[in-house]
């Protein structure tokens, strides 16, 4: 059987818009963040989204025919202390910086770490794999997406921005189910 699993990153949010990290927190969507969600034109079997509120709203705008299975494993990376914070507040902060230009060097401390990230979504990844649906949405964060795709394709953290996604931006995982479960072995 193949399989097509579209990750998506929730909408802008107004802490988008504003420079905030989010984290855990939460913020509504923007008007413009509202308008990505509603653009897309996909019809999956089955949709899940991370427990929290933006992306779950992110997810009843895009399929707003579909029931939201939520999951805690799709949440953003938790971002400790600095959750709240405006990014131009912590450009003298070096464990930002590291976090920011070097993350393949991050140390956490009250953060949780790129590798914590990649294993939970990886094993929520796998469980995917496992159902009997061929198309499936996931609507998460961009930390939380980009750590996936580094796992899936084996790349040192030093690349994990290059996963980045804008929102309700949206990476595709298609192929059969031997060939995708072969993949993040």
């Amino acid at each position: 059987m193949s399989k097509i699993i579209n990750y998506y990153r929730h909408g802008e949010t107004v802490w988008n818009r504003e420079g905030r990290l989010q984290g855990w927190l939460n913020s509504d969507l923007t008007t413009e963040g509202i308008e990505q969600a509603m653009s897309v034109k996909w019809n999956p079997q089955i949709v899940f989204s991370s427990d929290l509120n933006r992306a779950l709203q992110t997810a009843h705008l895009m399929f707003p025919n579909r029931t939201v299975h939520k999951s805690k494993n799709l949440r953003e990376i938790h971002l400790g202390h600095w959750q709240g914070s405006y990014i131009k507040d912590l450009q003298q902060d070096d464990q930002y910086l590291c976090y920011l230009n070097t993350p393949d060097l991050f140390a956490n401390t009250t953060q949780e770490s790129f590798n914590d990230v990649t294993k939970r979504m990886l094993g929520f990844h796998k469980y995917l794999l496992q159902l009997p649906y061929e198309r499936i949405a996931v609507v998460s964060h961009g930390v939380a997406i980009a750590c996936l795709f580094a796992g899936i394709h084996k790349q040192p953290y030093n690349q994990l921005w290059d996963y980045l996604l804008n929102g309700a931006a949206c990476f595709s995982v298609e192929g059969d189910i031997q060939q995708l479960q072969s993949n993040i072995k």
